[in-house]
């Protein structure tokens, strides 16, 4: 039977009108046997190590983290957001319409941090199936557009927006 894991995405980088932008990275995100989305990390990495690294500190200070719920501003829905010793290290991949849903979804996010799976390499967000490998200089990337899910780290008291 298959079980929870660890998958990690490539973000190509964002050029703006001036050629400015945010770097390339890579985040991961926490995923059911059923492949849903349970939570995703509150940002970007600039390696495929790093990404890793910081998954292996999750899962090893998994006792320690600290959890909180709050509604967006914007349309009300709920979302969650995870810190560890003060740093926000996980969000909701999504918003939830009620409250319960939204604890619900952090209680499956908590039981499945422990023992989810790390997989390895990067995976590509393109119908050509590419995937980076450990020892790539740079994430491989399609040439698409990021996946959904893909927003800035929601804060206390912040209202945030959820792609559709």
């Amino acid at each position: 039977m298959q079980r929870s894991r660890f998958v990690f995405f490539a973000v190509p980088p964002q050029r703006g009108i001036d050629g400015d932008g945010p770097q390339a990275g890579v985040f991961w995100m926490l995923v059911s046997p059923n492949n849903r989305p349970l939570g995703r990390g509150s940002g970007c990495h600039p390696t495929y190590g790093e990404c890793r690294d910081a998954v292996v500190c999750l899962q090893q200070g998994h006792d320690r983290l600290r959890v909180n719920e709050s509604t967006v501003e914007q349309n009300g829905q709920w979302c969650w957001w995870a810190e560890l010793d003060r740093a926000v290290v996980a969000v909701s991949s999504r918003s939830y319409l009620r409250g319960r849903e939204c604890a619900y979804n952090v209680e499956r996010f908590l039981e499945a941090v422990p023992q989810a799976a790390i997989v390895d390499g990067t995976r590509g967000t393109g119908r050509d199936g590419r995937r980076g490998r450990d020892d790539d200089l740079r994430p491989q990337w399609s040439g698409r557009t990021p996946p959904t899910g893909i927003r800035p780290v929601p804060r206390p008291g912040q209202p945030t927006r959820t792609p559709r």
